[in-house]
């Protein structure tokens, strides 16, 4: 089983290094979406009740409007493909 892995590997070396690449990419991308959120949530929390009552978030919500912006406001897959 594992020969025929290698083997598969070593015909297709081209394709797994670009499979490899696109699932590096990915991973990336969401580690750097997941720690802007955080980033923003930490502002957020840092906030007196009064700056949050300003602009419309109850502190309980932070955390649930930081992602649905996130998400509102996301760049659409494969928008900027990196060749």
């Amino acid at each position: 089983m594992l020969i025929t892995i290698i083997r598969l590997a070593q015909s297709n070396t081209g394709a797994l290094a670009a499979s490899t690449f696109r699932a590096l990419r990915t991973a990336g991308a969401a580690l750097w979406s997941w720690r802007q959120q955080r980033r923003a949530a930490s502002e957020l929390h840092s906030m007196s009740d009064h700056s949050l009552r300003d602009i419309g978030i109850a502190r309980s919500y932070i955390d649930e409007q930081v992602r649905l912006a996130a998400k509102r406001y996301a760049r659409p897959r494969n928008s900027t493909r990196l060749t």
